[in-house]
């Protein structure tokens, strides 16, 4: 059966898709095209995040992770982006135990947010192939 043309692409229910529908007005091509940009620069910038936290440079790390904040709200992660805004308001003075904490579970929820974001990004082109 062959999809209407009114066919709307529902996001990811980890994903704040009222925030999603209003940034592309139903552009499923443009989402595409953010999506595919995300899982392209993430990695780059992630390494520098990786990079500071060994430093221990407090300050190039909280700069490193409001760099990926950014990044997590295009694609419809503000949870996630509202945890990188406190850890960012946390990375002051040193290194203290409660930001590796706060560090290791950035971590895990980048690597879940960036598999949601792979398999958000493989949908949005089939729907987009399909509806061409």
């Amino acid at each position: 059966m062959e999809k209407s043309p009114s066919s709307k692409f529902v996001f990811n229910g980890s994903l704040n898709a009222v925030f999603l529908d209003e940034l592309f007005e139903g552009d499923t091509i443009y989402a595409e095209t953010v999506f595919e940009d995300f899982l392209r620069d993430l990695p780059g910038y992630w390494k520098r995040v990786e990079a500071a936290y060994q430093n221990r440079s407090i300050i190039e790390l909280r700069t490193c992770v409001h760099t990926c904040k950014t990044l997590f709200g295009y694609v419809g992660f503000t949870d996630l982006q509202e945890f990188c805004q406190e850890f960012e308001n946390n990375c002051n003075g040193q290194m203290s135990e409660d930001l590796k904490a706060d560090y290791t579970v950035l971590l895990q929820r980048k690597q879940n947010a960036q598999q949601v974001i792979e398999n958000e990004y493989t949908r949005l082109k089939l729907f987009n192939q399909e509806n061409e």
